[in-house]
């Protein structure tokens, strides 16, 4: 079974509430929800970790490379083109990441 995790930057964890005529009305635990259940549809296990600081998202990175996770998956949000330390922590992580 491999095991997944989903990174989430800032703001996402007001999905459905911010600006819902933009990003729409799903909240993200909707989201991580249909996520877990498509991991577990799929043989996959699923975890979903939200920051909003930068510094959090990078800590749980670090860990995910000792922790048993086989594979990233980050939407980094504001960080997308800002984070050089970010992407260094993916990179650093020997993990597989998109």
């Amino acid at each position: 079974m491999a095991n997944i995790l989903v990174v989430h930057g800032p703001n996402l964890n007001l999905l459905g509430q911010r600006e819902p005529g933009i990003y729409g009305e799903t909240r993200l635990a909707d989201i991580d929800s249909s996520l877990v259940e498509l991991g577990s549809a799929t043989g996959a296990s699923v975890t979903c970790f939200q920051s909003n600081s930068e510094s959090a998202l990078i800590e749980r990175v670090h860990s995910a490379s000792t922790d048993g996770t086989d594979y990233v998956v980050i939407n980094p949000a504001a960080f997308t083109h800002t984070s050089v330390a970010l992407r260094a922590a993916l990179a650093a992580s020997h993990l597989p990441f998109i």
